[in-house]
């Protein structure tokens, strides 16, 4: 992975000395890392799509006979990464209310392409419990969860390339955004699957009574798949905060905040080529030259 970033930033030095030397009104004008977490939307799977990804599995459609489908509403999460150099003309009069900058770069981020969850829950009545005070009664029940979680993650290694336009960068805050392409390959992509289950006791009365019978245990299998292209269309949109006001060293960082809704399209080489959706929401620190 190492070798794959350290050779994606000397492709990016090299395009970047290039697009000065075609064009001399533009100059290599800050650096940019920013951190954050990517949400996406799982595409469309079903159990026939892990056999495949996971042949090897035990697991069939029969396990889930009886469970429930659960809705994924939020999605998958995983972390985003990246790392930019940003290309801008020399500020002027002329050029203060709006600034265009491109940016070159790398990027690394985690998603569960495909996901499926499924549930149930079974109850049984154990005990029944008569007070010796009044004579009334309560029910002890049995409570059995069980859950199935499936999931074929992908890891992205991209280059990227955007353009943004902001507001006067000569302000301590600065609005922007743009349009970028990124391109990359899938590494180490992986399909999991764990089964889980509680169990535990309940008193129509007095829970607090039975919190220690609670038991739980869980199953992991993990499959490795085939590498595979990627790319993305992607949004940039941010906020800008000049750390510095009147200090000429402070005044070349900047703290800012972006967001990256993306389509992204993925090729799964045990499968097909699917699309689906992403945002990436980073914090970042901008080094002016």
């Amino acid at each position: 992975m190492k070798k794959i970033v350290f050779g994606a930033l000397f492709f990016a030095s090299i395009t970047v000395v290039n697009a000065q030397e075609e064009s001399n009104s533009f100059q290599i004008k800050a650096a940019s890392v920013q951190v954050g977490v990517l949400s996406g939307s799982s595409s469309i799977s079903n159990i026939s799509d892990f056999q495949k990804l996971a042949p090897t599995s035990d697991f069939q459609e029969l396990d889930v006979i009886g469970f429930r489908r659960d809705n994924n509403f939020f999605g998958s999460n995983g972390p985003a990464f990246s790392m930019n150099v940003i290309l801008a003309k020399p500020a002027n009069e002329n050029f203060a209310r709006l600034n265009t900058e491109f940016r070159f770069g790398v990027s690394y981020q985690q998603s569960d392409v495909f996901n499926l969850s499924y549930s149930r829950t079974d109850e049984f009545r154990v005990d029944t419990l008569t007070s010796m005070r009044n004579g009334e009664q309560s029910f002890v029940d049995s409570i059995y969860d069980q859950s199935y979680y499936l999931a074929y993650t992908q890891r992205h290694i991209m280059l990227d390339g955007d353009v943004t336009i902001s507001t006067n960068p000569n302000k301590r805050f600065k609005f922007y955004g743009g349009v970028g392409l990124s391109l990359g390959l899938s590494v180490s992509p992986s399909s999991t699957i764990s089964y889980n289950t509680t169990s535990r006791l309940r008193n129509e009365i007095r829970t607090d009574d039975f919190n220690s019978d609670f038991d739980s245990e869980s199953t992991y299998d993990s499959y490795r798949n085939k590498s595979g292209f990627f790319g993305r269309l992607y949004l940039p949109l941010g906020i800008d905060f000049r750390v510095g006001k009147t200090n000429e060293t402070l005044k070349k960082y900047h703290l800012f905040v972006e967001s990256r809704t993306s389509l992204m399209f993925q090729s799964v080489p045990e499968l097909n080529f699917t699309t689906n959706t992403g945002n990436a929401t980073t914090m970042g620190l901008r080094y002016d030259f």
